[in-house]
């Protein structure tokens, strides 16, 4: 059918329907609408919504527009319309059989907006929204015969699914303007096989575009290859609160970012925003998320419950503000990035790996503000292996490499490897290690061709901190180190935290037990240093007051900017964590905190003097601004 005959049988439906959508931008879908069926209103709703997209996709239709979808469940393979879409065949009128509407999809079109979560016809208010009470379902599960399964590892195998749809939802070339918003994308099964290329995507396809995708759950999608829930090829969308729970794949069970050279040979580089991934199992690795060397940017999302890791990438990625909880993996637990990626106050939580990184496997990465507490791995880095990066004020808590074999490398915090061009260095500033525990270097295992520059940090609780399988080649300054260790300025005292963790009986966390004992469990505390002037409280979120000052205050390098440590500070950066920053607990000069602030007094003992003096010295034409 040519499309100038499609557009005349359109004209005769509307027509003939007494409807005229020339000055509409919006229309209608309700599987349970009983009027017209012509998409003018919620009682005249089509009841396909493969109707709608087709008098969309009409270039009389002006953009934009948007189709609301009552609640209810969509099938790609229903409509009255022939469906086109540039570079597919058109597909046949009226309802496809399974063996034929396996290979429909839902297309999106630019400036189109597809919002589901309508309460919808037969309602007392069919517009009111709520994508969690009114779900707008597009199912893959053709012949309705779909059987729950309890894990998605068994998804592929189910064999009621093997006549679902391959992609239930597919985008090609669109921008930002293409939207779909508050559905429940589920039932893909794309078992086929490419092996010249890869084939998946089974919640969704995108290839070569940017749509925006917001408030969509996609679950119970399958894909023998890759992207179980979704699989971007060269493509780049936004994902704002969308989550993606019990999906199947090899590779990137939740989401893969590929590229292919059919298409463009640039790479995916998708933001998410607000995102969650729950529960997807990779046969092979990215549970979460396989990213295939794009720069994928995630803010404030969660990695919970996936196996073959939470994320598994090799790009510039981004993170900022982001969890990972209880991800599993063979090689890795939460996160494994290659690249230059950057980790903004993450938060890496009961993760594990048979082999190394339970928390993270990173070479050339940023990290600041980032926390690992209670990972394990197998042979080395319980809670992160890292090559050529820095941290900056990260926090390594109840952390265990458990491995006890001639093959382990140890290192309960922090394994220290190594990459393909040799020798390496990792730098770690206001670090606090605490309560972590390996055959090898209960804070830190230093692999041999790699260098570590350790600042102001804190190792403490249960002694050879730091460890390594051939001779240690190491720079540390300014740290508080349980054992003690040659350096400037090291000291070995109790840093006095706030409220340290402890390793706990699972069965019963007032019984605390060794880190080797197989039903230990890290339960976590407050590691703030204390201070008679002052400390911050994260739970009453107001400073208080100890009867004790911790060592570790005032202590780090004296040439180290103080950063935002709140008056009085010493003048000097604290060690730890919290060193450097807002939360940094303030200095204690043997007498009631100052309340007065004097012109010259740098350290805040409320008198200037000689040691003010020092201070400024010490600083005098030093540039601290950030650099671009």
């Amino acid at each position: 059918m040519d499309k100038m005959t499609f557009l005349i049988k359109i004209l005769i439906v509307l027509t003939i329907g007494c409807t005229s959508f020339a000055d509409q931008v919006i229309i209608y879908v309700d599987d349970d609408a009983n009027g017209a069926n012509n998409g003018s209103s919620w009682e005249n709703a089509y009841v396909y919504l493969q109707d709608a997209l087709a008098t969309a996709q009409s270039p009389e239709m002006e953009k934009p527009l948007e189709i609301r979808v009552g609640q209810g469940i969509y099938k790609p393979n229903l409509g009255r319309f022939p469906i086109w879409h540039p570079g597919m065949a058109d597909y046949s009128p009226g309802v496809l059989p399974s063996d034929e509407g396996r290979t429909a999809s839902f297309c999106l079109l630019n400036g189109v907006t597809i919002k589901g979560g309508y309460a919808g016809a037969n309602e007392p208010d069919p517009n009111s929204r709520d994508i969690r009470l009114y779900k707008s379902i597009l199912s893959g599960d053709l012949n309705g015969d779909d059987i729950e399964v309890d894990d998605p590892c068994d998804l592929l195998d189910e064999p009621t699914r093997i006549d679902n749809s391959l992609e239930v939802v597919s985008s090609s070339h669109n921008d930002a303007n293409a939207v779909i918003d508050g559905l429940t994308v589920t039932g893909g099964q794309d078992i086929s096989w490419a092996s010249g290329g890869r084939t998946g995507g089974a919640g969704i396809i995108i290839g070569d575009g940017n749509p925006t995708v917001i408030d969509c759950i996609f679950t119970g999608n399958a894909a023998l290859q890759v992207g179980g829930g979704m699989y971007n090829i060269s493509s780049s969308p936004t994902l704002i609160n969308c989550v993606f729970a019990e999906n199947y794949a090899q590779w990137g069970a939740g989401i893969y970012n590929g590229t292919s050279l059919r298409i463009s040979q640039k790479l995916s580089s998708p933001k998410l925003i607000n995102c969650t991934f729950d529960n997807n199992y990779a046969r092979l690795i990215g549970g979460g998320i396989y990213d295939e060397g794009g720069n994928t940017s995630l803010f404030n999302c969660t990695f919970s419950r996936n196996f073959g890791s939470g994320f598994i990438g090799g790009g510039n990625s981004e993170f900022v503000d982001c969890i990972f909880v209880q991800n599993t993996g063979r090689e890795v637990g939460g996160v494994s990035c290659g690249g230059s990626p950057t980790f903004t106050n993450c938060i890496f939580s009961n993760n594990s790996a048979k082999n190394y990184g339970g928390g993270m496997n990173c070479s050339n990465g940023l990290l600041t503000d980032c926390i690992f507490s209670g990972n394990s791995a197998g042979w080395g880095g319980g809670g992160l292996s890292v090559s050529d990066s820095i941290l900056n004020n990260c926090i390594f808590v109840g952390n265990r490499a458990y491995g006890d074999s001639l093959y382990s490398s140890g290192g309960g915090g922090c394994y220290l490897s190594y990459d393909e061009d040799g020798d390496n260095t990792t730098m770690m500033t206001n670090c606090t290690f605490y309560g972590n525990w390996a055959s090898l270097g209960n804070a830190i295992s230093q692999y041999r061709t790699s260098f570590l520059r350790l600042s102001n940090c804190i190792l403490w609780n249960r002694g050879s901190e730091i460890s390594g399988s051939h001779p240690l080649r190491l720079a540390v300054t300014y740290s508080d180190i349980q054992g003690g260790m040659e350096g400037d300025g090291n000291i070995d005292a109790d840093p006095l935290f706030a409220d340290p963790g402890y390793w706990a009986d699972a069965d019963d966390p007032n019984v605390a037990v060794e880190p080797n004992d197989p039903n230990a469990v890290w339960i976590d505390g407050d590691y703030h240093l204390k201070s008679q002037a002052g400390r911050w409280d994260p739970v009453s979120e107001s400073w208080v007051q100890d009867d004790v000052t911790s060592p570790c205050i005032d202590a780090g390098d004296p040439n180290s900017p103080i950063g935002h440590e709140s008056f009085p500070n010493g003048g000097i950066i604290n060690m730890g964590a919290y060193g450097g920053s807002s939360q940094a607990s303030k200095s204690y000069f043997g007498k009631p905190v100052c309340e007065t602030i004097i012109a010259g007094d740098i350290n805040g003992d409320c008198k200037v003097d000689f040691d003010d003096l020092m201070i400024l010295m010490n600083h005098w034409l030093e540039d601290f601004t950030p650099q671009d």
